[in-house]
Formats: structure tokens, C-alpha cells, sequence
């Protein structure tokens, strides 16, 4: 039986997970219309998403990830991989929360202002600098590249002009989409949750 993760059908915090699966090609069913609050008491830390893997039943959307990427086969083939895929989830979830604290500010709009005149570029220069040959992080796909791949696609909804100043994001950005799950993914994709105003 395929894994099953919980949580609303939105682009949000299960869709690191939901790529991690996709690029794997593997199955994984996502229920889109959980039983909340009907389903808190089953939830390790009463929030969503939520994974059940037959014993396994786990939440935290970057534990989720790890744990799918893991079982796909997407940890790296050597301790350097393993290394640096771990550091890009980090970097992945310091841009989701940067995110979340402008959709959630006082002023949203200039807060989202803020966030891509200063934060995004940023943190967009920094990965620059740690690609491997042009489109790469790591020497095979790594759960850490799909949780970059996953942030910028937000970023995307929010600004679409996001990697224009950065090639080696955009290039790296084309190689995930462009696997066969992914893409079927990425043409099915629910609503964006993040909005500017």
C-alpha cells in the first residue's frame, strides 16, 4: 500500500513531499480533504501534514520529506551528497519561513515587497555559488534539491520574474521540472496558498 499523506489541497507544506514522490515516480496518495480536527488526536504533534507508511506515521513536513526521500532512494550516492542535500533542506525551510512571516505580517503587500528586494536575492546568491556544474547541487538528485525546487516553485506563484538575474537557478529550476513526474505534477497543481495581497 502506498503512503498516504494528509493535508488540504494547496500549494503548502506537503508539497516538498508530494515532488519528493513525484520525481521518484513513486506512488503516494494525498488526501486533499482531511478529517480536521477529526484527525488531530492521530497527528504526533496535533498539525498537518501528516504521513501514514503502515507503522509509520510521522508529521513535520521536512521529517516527511527526509523520511520519502530516503525510502525513494534520494539521499545521495556518497556522504558529500548526503552532506549537502541535508544543508539545501535547511536552506529550503529558512526561505519557506521567510516566506510565511510575509504572507502573515502586518503589511503584507510590503512585506512581500521586502522579501524580494532583499531576502530572496539573497539567498538565490548563496545557492548560486554552491551549484556543481552549472545545474546541480549534488551528484545525483537529492531530497535536498527537490525542497529548493519546491521553495522557488512557491516563489514562482509570488513573483514570476524571481530567477531572471539568477541562470544557474533557472537552469537547475528546468532540470526537476522537466522529469516526467514532476511535470505531471507541476500540471496539476493546486492553488497557490501564498498570496502578495
Amino acid at each position: 500500500m502506498a503512503p498516504t499523506i494528509h493535508y488540504w489541497g494547496i500549494k503548502g507544506r506537503a508539497q516538498f513531499a508530494i515532488l519528493v514522490a513525484a520525481y521518484a515516480g513513486q506512488e503516494l496518495v494525498w488526501n486533499k480533504e482531511p478529517d480536521w480536527p477529526g484527525l488531530k488526536p492521530a497527528t504526533p504533534f496535533g498539525q498537518l501534514p501528516f504521513l501514514e507508511d503502515g507503522d509509520v506515521k510521522i508529521a513535520q513536513s521536512a521529517a516527511i520529506g527526509r523520511y520519502l526521500g530516503r525510502k525513494f532512494g534520494l539521499q545521495g550516492e556518497t556522504d558529500a551528497d548526503f552532506a549537502h542535500s541535508e544543508q539545501l533542506i535547511e536552506e529550503a525551510q529558512d526561505i519557506f519561513a521567510a516566506i510565511g512571516k510575509a504572507n502573515y505580517g502586518a503589511d503584507k503587500a510590503e512585506a512581500f515587497n521586502e522579501l524580494f528586494a532583499t531576502e530572496v536575492p539573497k539567498h538565490f546568491a548563496l545557492l548560486e555559488k554552491l551549484l556543481q556544474g552549472g545545474d546541480r547541487f549534488t551528484t545525483t538528485t537529492t531530497t535536498g534539491e527537490i525542497a529548493v525546487f519546491n521553495v522557488i516553485n512557491i516563489l514562482l506563484d509570488l513573483e514570476p520574474a524571481v530567477l531572471s538575474n539568477f541562470a544557474g537557478l533557472q537552469s537547475f529550476y528546468n532540470r526537476i521540472s522537466s522529469n516526467a513526474g514532476v511535470a505531471a505534477y507541476l500540471a496539476a497543481s493546486p492553488a497557490a496558498y501564498f498570496k502578495r495581497a
